[in-house]
């Protein structure tokens, strides 16, 4: 299969408004916002003396115990007569 001139001549339309917002705005905040953790992270863990995936893990559990509730109350606890 061979290119002709006629394909080579033709202009794409380029991509979408959305995906070109996508591409321009979100992206770029996403990745210096991910960027600005990594940094924080390796920051704290060279202050605490700890490795990095050690706070990566503490903070994935809060996060999860936040996500998932803290029961609240006393209800179900051993103390309860």
């Amino acid at each position: 299969m061979t290119v002709g001139r006629d394909y080579m001549l033709k202009k794409t339309t380029g991509p979408s408004a959305p995906k070109f917002f996508i591409d321009t705005q979100i992206v770029p905040r996403l990745v210096n916002a991910v960027g600005r953790g990594e940094v924080l992270l390796d920051r704290s863990a060279v202050r605490l003396g700890v490795r990095p995936s050690v706070l990566a893990a503490g903070a994935a559990c809060v996060m999860a115990v936040l996500l998932l509730g803290i029961p609240q109350g006393r209800r179900g606890t051993l103390g309860d007569a």
